[in-house]
């Protein structure tokens, strides 16, 4: 009969805890998810505040609000863009790996 024993959970000496693991695989996770949600949303908010300013505005383009609205828009779209991908690549590989103490 071979039988496999499991190893003993890891239970720290007395006085001694292990909060800063589990409070960087926390940080770990919550980077991952803001990297995999936070693009994406952006991109979703700026089509969507675009939609309502050019409908307060009836889409006159002859005020500067609107204008400078425009241009803050397409500067948050642009980046979401060109986040969106390595931002996906970067939070699956944060999450699905474990960092080596």
């Amino acid at each position: 009969m071979n039988q496999q024993q499991e190893a003993p959970a890891y239970h720290p000496p007395a006085g001694q805890s292990v909060p800063a693991v589990a409070a960087n695989n926390n940080t770990r996770k919550i980077v991952a998810l803001w990297l995999l949600i936070g693009p994406t949303a952006l991109i979703i908010a700026s089509i969507i505040l675009f939609a309502i300013v050019n409908f307060v505005t009836d889409g006159s383009s002859n005020s500067a609000f609107h204008s400078v609205v425009n241009v803050i828009l397409f500067l948050a779209g642009a980046v979401s863009t060109l986040t969106w991908l390595p931002g996906i690549i970067i939070g699956i590989v944060l999450l699905t790996t474990q960092k080596k103490y």
